[in-house]
């Protein structure tokens, strides 16, 4: 949870505890809506917990079989052969891990993955 995020929670909780001193019409109405927010915040922070588990979990079973550096000259007379190879290697799998800027153009790191041998792990 980041700063932003605890000081809304914070300040809803301040409005919580205002409306219950009041305990009038507006005061439940404003905390239906406090409530809602939290609840919407407790959905959206659980959804981003289980999209990481599960991207953990594909990544465990994953390993990286082939790095390709083409480097893109911003040259006009080379950059379309530097655009050629990235998208061929894009075409054959590889996705992109990090790039370089030079003073000629960029190196861009591209990686090829595949799944881990399950069966050297089991024994079978």
């Amino acid at each position: 949870m980041n700063k932003k995020e605890e000081k809304e929670i914070k300040e809803e909780i301040g409005d919580v505890k205002e409306a219950l001193k009041w305990l009038s019409r507006k005061s439940a109405e404003r905390m239906y809506k406090i409530d809602s927010r939290v609840q919407k915040q407790i959905k959206m922070t659980g959804d981003k917990i289980s999209k990481h588990l599960d991207d953990v979990d594909k990544d465990r079973h994953r390993k990286m079989q082939e790095i390709r550096y083409i480097g893109v000259e911003f040259d006009p007379a080379r950059v379309e052969q530097g655009q050629t190879e990235v998208n061929a290697a894009l075409k054959s799998g590889f996705e992109p891990i990090r790039d370089f800027e030079t003073a000629r153009g960029i190196i861009m790191v591209l990686g090829k993955w595949g799944e881990k041998d399950v069966q050297s792990k089991t024994g079978y």
